[in-house]
């Protein structure tokens, strides 16, 4: 395998005949963060879910790890990638570190419980979540069970994260705490692929941006090279672009009114 490089081909995707991925092609190296942006209804959760091999292309190639993942066992998948996204209302009362074990789907190699035990530890406190793992999942407020899942896939340590909305429903805080994580899990050598709804969270966040537009890859830029008018092209709004005052990063004002 080729580490975690995620290399995506002039990818397509169709649903009822209709063509949702438009010939898409970009690459992702080890200890980058990409954030997916884009209007609703771009393509951004189909492109995640597609990398991830929970659905089959209908033509172009996507390659993990230099592997296709449809290809893989499940099991070998999960070393691989995983990824992590909106999910039902829990049916079932499951601990929260119960609900954490379930993401490691297979180990490498036979693991004593200590070591399995050690490495659950920390996805819980990367998280925040020492104190709630004996609590039922189905107890929890949304933004609680979101930390939950993304404790489920830091445990299951694959190559590549696919997080798909990662800080839905947390307040300020955790959203904060959440970025941290994303880039310390870069800084390790992690692949990370997010999809991101707020652009200065983005921009704050990311290494690369991926802007899609009714299913094709219109830009794919660094946060510094994200303009008002590529803005104006994804999103139909007039916005200014400035330097954060206290981060130094890209900042976009709300804008004023949406284009003609």
């Amino acid at each position: 395998m080729n580490g975690g490089r995620v290399t995506v081909q002039d990818l397509r995707f169709k649903r009822g005949g209709r063509e949702i991925l438009k010939g898409i092609s970009f690459q992702v190296e080890p200890g980058q963060v990409a954030a997916v942006v884009g209007p609703n209804g771009a393509g951004k959760s189909t492109l995640l879910k597609v990398i991830s091999g929970y659905l089959r292309p209908a033509s172009g190639t996507v390659r993990v790890g230099g592997v296709d993942p449809v290809s893989l066992h499940p099991s070998e998948r999960s070393r691989l990638v995983t990824y992590s996204g909106d999910e039902p209302d829990p049916a079932f009362a499951f601990t929260v570190e119960e609900t954490v074990e379930m993401g490691k789907v297979a180990v490498e190699a036979p693991r004593s419980r200590v070591a399995l035990q050690a490495t659950l530890q920390a996805a819980l406190e990367a998280l925040q979540l020492t104190g709630l793992r004996d609590r039922p999942i189905t107890s929890l407020s949304s933004g609680e069970r979101q930390r939950v899942y993304l404790a489920r896939a830091v445990y299951q340590d694959p190559l590549v994260l696919l997080l798909d909305e990662p800080t839905t429903h947390l307040d300020m805080a955790y959203e904060v705490h959440v970025v941290e994580m994303i880039r310390d899990l870069a800084e390790h050598g992690k692949t990370v692929i997010t999809v991101v709804h707020d652009l200065n969270l983005a921009l704050r966040s990311a290494s690369r941006l991926l802007f899609l537009k009714d299913g094709r890859l219109r830009y794919d830029v660094a946060p510094g090279e994200v303009t008002s008018e590529v803005i104006g092209d994804i999103y139909g709004v007039e916005v200014q672009v400035a330097s954060h005052p206290v981060l130094g990063t890209p900042f976009v004002t709300p804008p004023s009114a949406r284009k003609a």
